[in-house]
């Protein structure tokens, strides 16, 4: 993607050190943007701190675990950018494969592993190469296949990829712990004779998608889905005083009124973003600063009680889009 999202990527695939877990859900992944490198780190205190070159989404199950992110390709596309790779690395960064097999499109450097480890969410775009036209673009899920004789885990590839939601914009996406549903972010009437971003989830068994923030009037982004329970997290854009804030909310996934998780008070910041849940739902994680180049991770209770805690504190630059290791 040619987006702004690009910035999350992290394009080199070098190991430059062990990034060693020690428990599941206890540990997160956040992107700085200023080394183009991912922080592998303890999600109670910020300690056991090391950079990797790789990283992405963290597979939720198995061990070892996978990041998931897309990198550009070699094909120039119809509108003149590069087709992208969807591309699996061990969680030390040792082993990088190709995982995607679909030469005219480009995918979002933001990809998802569902919960279950079956499948894999992401946007694209899609060309036709032989007659240079765009086919179609949104939200593509495809199987996940596995294995090798000497690895029967490891991911290898991807099969029977196809569009479920078309959308006219990148998105940031997320899945629910049952592997059952997607939240995503989609246009709406914002009462004003305009366009907002409102929360969808859309249900794979159906195929049917419901507005679950539906709130004429105030934009929501980046939702992430509670694996413990049915809640989505977001973050909504809120007028304070004549100037605009980031923060972070939840609601029930099938809708109904928002709770705000953080405020001024919170961590002083005026954009808390990129809010991701704890596996057990009891924290969030999220990113909190001035800018995407000036910030730090900070962890909360998802019902807002106690003091955030800023885990990157002690670390130079700045880290933006985080997940949990499950």
């Amino acid at each position: 993607m040619y987006s702004a999202l690009r910035t999350l990527s992290a394009v080199l695939f070098l190991v430059t050190t062990t990034a060693t877990a020690a428990v599941p859900g206890e540990v997160i992944a956040a992107f700085n943007p200023t080394t183009g490198r991912y922080a592998v780190m303890s999600a109670t205190n910020g300690s056991n701190f090391v950079e990797v070159t790789c990283g992405g989404d963290l597979t939720h199950l198995g061990s070892p675990r996978y990041f998931l992110t897309a990198r550009g390709g070699t094909i120039v596309l119809p509108d003149t950018f590069l087709n992208s790779e969807l591309v699996a690395s061990d969680e030390d960064c040792t082993k990088t494969v190709v995982i995607s097999n679909s030469p005219g499109t480009r995918f979002s450097n933001s990809p998802h592993w569902s919960p279950d480890g079956s499948q894999i969410a992401v946007y694209g775009i899609s060309f036709d190469l032989a007659s240079g036209t765009q086919i179609e673009q949104g939200i593509y899920v495809a199987d996940v296949v596995r294995g090798n004789a000497t690895d029967p885990g490891r991911p290898t590839g991807i099969a029977n990829i196809h569009l479920i939601i078309a959308t006219l914009g990148e998105v940031l996406i997320s899945w629910s712990g049952d592997s059952q549903r997607i939240a995503y972010v989609a246009g709406a009437p914002n009462g004003s004779g305009g366009q907002q971003g409102d929360i969808f989830v859309y249900d794979l068994i159906s195929g049917t998608s419901v507005n679950v923030t539906n709130t004429p009037n105030l934009s929501e982004d980046q939702p992430s889905y509670s694996p413990a329970d049915e809640r989505i997290a977001f973050i909504r854009l809120v007028g304070v005083r004549g100037s605009y804030r980031y923060d972070i909310f939840t609601i029930p996934a099938w809708g109904g009124s928002a709770f705000q998780v953080t405020s001024k008070a919170t961590s002083g910041k005026p954009q808390n973003k990129f809010p991701c849940f704890s596996p057990d739902g009891l924290n969030l994680s999220f990113s909190s600063g001035d800018s995407l180049y000036a910030s730090h991770i900070y962890r909360i209770k998802s019902d807002g009680s106690g003091k955030a805690v800023n885990l990157t504190a002690k670390r130079a630059g700045s880290f933006s889009y985080n997940v949990w290791r499950r």
